[in-house]
């Protein structure tokens, strides 16, 4: 009987639902159109204040909108009315840490925790501050270090050398260059036989000892030097590690870098500022710390220690630092545009326009429109239209799989480019095809992923981490403002990924051969762009972050979102599959140093202490290799 009331009960409330517009709500937000599917909770809500789940929803909308205040507002009139129910208080903490409130998060989680008498397995609160490991035991050996110092920077030139004091266990000599006083130079000298003036023909000879390369005003923390070494093994040109920013009043930030890859500091704006070089030739005059490691990388391996052991003044004025223009080099030939949909006949048609009114040249740009089975009128009508104007259609009436409808479209074609793209979308970028060929004629590069945003500009998309949630990957820069640049400005700046989204995703044709396609069996509507770029990975390719090429993105129209128990279990079942065949794989990710810590989708939130075993790890994994070299087993 209470089954029967049950079931009575919860036929009434979806009538109810349908009439007062919580359905539309629901349709709203499947569209992302938040505006619209707010005004239509509220409307609901006004006429049945007591529906919890609504309330729920509401809360994330406007969570998924960006709209924190409003959703904490919402979310704490549930907790008012159900004070004992656990689920909607960890949800609210969820806000306040995307929010960027800590602290506030994790007083709302601790509470939650009580109520279900669980011990919270995300409470990620630390108290005191981060420690450094102990370095690994080395080989006495001496270490030459080379010190830039100019004039005005006296006083951290003073900072500098009482650092290199602390270095009590390293045999080291210290050179100073630039264009300091030569009495002020033979005056600090004079103190301590292990510090040398400039070499009067201003060329000295390459060091027949590591060489530490450092600015007047660097501090270097006790135990630099012993990491450094212990990672510069004999096929290693250079090691760098992370470092501090200081301002004038002493507020500092952690600098923390990325693997090493050419292309990711090609484009850093803080580039490692402590930085052991195993052979280096330097001449007076300045030296461009990214060029002199640049270099590095064509005369051996490069490593990176993910700790911070050095700490330098910051500039009283901080420059942005844009790309570097691409080589104006362009893969040539027609590029193929392959499109899956399913009726959505509007979105298909915004999709389309932008990519022929904002192509260079649209004429050499042939559309390949997978229609999976349209039946709504009005999609036949805008398919039939862009027929007529060259847009071939290709019809599969199946069930939908995502890796069977790009594999179908490309069979058979030659074009020397392919871009991926979702219907849902809308090209913001002018010359986007012109983008494309530049970017994939890049030495190494494989596959471009675009900066995608939600209709409201929030970012949607800036490349994708492994391992970010539960060992399972997420989309970077989730939510951020418009504005909001990331760590290192990696949300809008060139730069190697581990992973882009298949929603606006280009790449040779000869990758994609290589490859072997997007595996059809496994992965039909989750994980195939994630198992194709590890694959592509794994074979020697850079997967590129290009925020140059920036969509609309209208997320997962034609198939909807994963909001039914099937859907969810078919996603579960492919992520499983995923971290399965990959293994420690999927859940490392080389773009994104092991010392941030992450809270929720807030992934660079704070810091974390490593072992030792993490920190050399972390270097031996991601050294730099040549270009399309194979992955080695470590990380394959």
């Amino acid at each position: 009987m209470r089954r029967f009331f049950k079931a009575l009960s919860d036929r009434r409330l979806g009538a109810a639902r349908r009439r007062h517009g919580a359905h539309e709500g629901d349709q709203a937000r499947h569209r992302n159109q938040w505006d619209a599917a707010v005004g239509h909770y509220k409307r609901y809500l006004s006429k049945n204040p007591n529906d919890l789940g609504v309330r729920i929803r509401l809360a994330n909308t406007l969570r998924e909108a960006g709209d924190f205040p409003a959703a904490i507002v919402v979310l704490q009139e549930a907790i008012t009315s159900r004070p004992t129910k656990a689920s909607i208080q960890f949800t609210l903490a969820e806000v306040f840490d995307e929010a960027g409130f800590a602290h506030e998060a994790d007083e709302i989680r601790k509470r939650a925790m009580q109520l279900t008498g669980a011990v919270d397995p995300t409470d990620q609160s630390r108290s005191g501050d981060i420690s450094h490991p102990q370095a690994p035991a080395i080989a006495a050996i001496q270490v030459n270090i080379l010190i830039e110092a100019y004039v005005g920077e006296e006083r951290g030139l003073t900072a500098t050398l009482a650092s290199l004091q602390e270095l009590a266990s390293m045999d080291w000599r210290a050179t100073i260059h630039g264009s300091l006083d030569a009495s002020l130079i033979e005056l600090i000298a004079s103190k301590d036989q292990r510090i040398l003036g400039a070499r009067p023909d201003g060329a000295p000879a390459t060091s027949s000892f590591p060489v530490l390369l450092i600015r007047a005003g660097t501090i270097v923390t006790s135990d630099c030097l012993d990491w450094l070494l212990c990672a510069l093994a004999e096929h290693v040109s250079a090691v760098y590690c992370d470092h501090e920013e200081r301002d004038a009043s002493g507020v500092t930030r952690p600098i923390l870098q990325s693997a090493p890859h050419l292309l990711d500091l090609a484009t850093n704006p803080a580039p490692p500022a402590v930085v052991l070089f195993r052979d280096l030739k330097y001449r007076d005059g300045g030296h461009d710390m990214r060029s002199m490691l640049l270099d590095a990388f064509s005369s051996g391996a490069v490593r990176h220690i993910p700790l911070v052991l050095g700490s330098v003044q910051t500039s009283p004025v901080r420059t942005e630092t844009d790309a570097p223009p691409v080589h104006q080099s362009q893969v040539g030939g027609r590029i193929l545009v392959v499109i899956p949909t399913r009726n959505e006949g509007a979105a298909l048609d915004v999709m389309l326009t932008s990519l022929s009114d904002h192509a260079s040249d649209f004429a050499e740009v042939d559309v390949v429109v997978v229609d999976n089975g349209s039946q709504d009128l009005s999609a036949l009508e805008v398919l039939d239209r862009w027929r007529r104007r060259g847009v071939e259609v290709l019809r599969r009436d199946e069930a939908f799989n995502w890796s069977s409808l790009n594999n179908t479209a490309c069979e058979g074609r030659t074009q020397p480019t392919i871009v991926f793209a979702n219907n849902d979308m809308e090209m913001l970028t002018e010359g986007w095809d012109l983008e494309v060929r530049h970017l994939l004629a890049m030495d190494g590069v494989g596959i471009i992923g675009a900066r995608l945003l939600y209709p409201n500009d929030r970012v949607q998309h800036a490349g994708i981490v492994m391992g970010a949630i539960n060992g399972e990957p997420l989309h970077e820069g989730l939510r951020a403002g418009l504005e909001e640049r990331g760590p290192l400005d990696r949300w809008v700046r060139r730069r190697p990924a581990t992973a882009v989204t298949g929603a606006f995703m280009a790449m040779r044709r000869s990758v994609f051969e290589q490859v072997g396609g997007f595996d059809v069996k496994n992965f039909a509507v989750s994980c195939n762009d994630v198992d194709f770029c590890l694959r592509a990975g794994a074979a020697g390719w850079t997967i590129l972050y290009a925020p140059e090429l920036v969509l609309r993105h209208h997320e997962s129209l034609s198939r909807g979102h994963s909001n039914t128990e099937g859907k969810r279990q078919r996603a579960a079942e492919e992520m499983g599959r995923l971290l399965s065949r990959w293994g420690d794989r999927a859940r490392f990710d080389s773009t994104r140093n092991p010392q941030w810590e992450g809270r929720g989708i807030r992934l660079f939130a704070g810091m974390r202490s490593l072992t030792s075993e993490e920190v050399m790890d972390w270097a031996i994994k991601t050294e730099s290799r040549p270009p399309n070299q194979i992955e080695t087993p470590t990380l394959a």
